[in-house]
């Protein structure tokens, strides 16, 4: 699901980082969700761009007696936990058409490493493969697309059939480092919805899925929950000058002193 509008900050409003949750609306009676009331917060830090963080993670509950995980979508967690009208959402969108298109400038991916509270795997993840690749980045339902050195893709690789604790991995950096441009000194622009999902792969360059991840037996037993945790940056024009932006400075409507006026 893609929100249907965004909230707007300005530098000065922003304290901490951008929330990507947002909430789609039905104002019909049915389930069309025609509307919005809380899109993900994007911050004006260049005036006529919209900034966009979109964070989210994927759990990981199955031990390697379960099977692995080859796929996964990424949740965007609600800030409102005690809220049960407002859920976490399921799918991870670079949101785009072809009049305001989305530029990716950054992608990351980790492995959540906990404060020793008993609830986030200490042992990391176990991958299917020695040198298991888990990847973050665009694709389809089944296969990503191949995103070995660019801005829109991160990938971590398993040593040992293990990803520990705080690994990480990022995208490249969009920004021109020699005479000749090359894609991973540019944006990444998307003219369509894009979904961001995480996949199991056997190398960085892959388009197809391989193998997958879990997390320890003991890890299991303890009741603890691995997150393979992602980020997704990126910019999109504003939205054409709308009256809400102009009405204050708009001349006022001149007031009659006539009687019933």
């Amino acid at each position: 699901m893609a929100y249907l509008s965004a909230k707007k900050i300005y530098p000065g409003d922003m304290t901490e980082p951008l929330n990507g949750w947002y909430q789609n609306i039905d104002t019909t009676g049915g389930s069309t969700n025609n509307a919005s009331t809380a899109g993900p917060t994007s911050v004006l830090a260049n005036p006529g761009w919209q900034f966009y963080q979109l964070r989210g993670y994927v759990p990981v509950t199955t031990a390697t007696g379960d099977g692995f995980t080859t796929v996964a979508q990424v949740v965007i967690p609600s800030p409102y936990k005690n809220d049960d009208t407002r859920t976490n959402i399921t799918g991870m969108t670079v949101v785009a058409d072809t009049e305001r298109p989305s530029y990716v400038y950054r992608t990351a991916i980790s492995v959540a490493s906990g404060w020793g509270d008993g609830r986030v795997a200490a042992d990391g993840l176990t991958t299917s493969g020695a040198t298991q690749v888990i990847g973050f980045g665009p694709g389809t339902a089944t296969a990503p697309v191949t995103f070995s050195g660019v801005v829109e893709g991160a990938n971590i690789t398993a040593a040992a059939n293990n990803i520990a604790p705080g690994e990480g991995g990022l995208g490249t950096n969009p920004f021109q480092t020699a005479t000749t441009l090359t894609s991973p000194m540019l944006y990444k622009e998307y003219t369509a919805n894009q979904e961001f999902r995480v996949y199991s792969k056997t190398a960085t360059n892959s388009t197809a899925t391989n193998g997958g991840w879990a997390i320890s037996d003991a890890d299991k037993a303890a009741g603890r929950t691995g997150y393979i945790l992602v980020e997704v940056c990126f910019i999109r024009p504003d939205v054409a000058v709308e009256y809400d932006d102009m009405e204050q400075y708009l001349p006022y409507k001149v007031a009659s002193n006539y009687p019933g006026y």
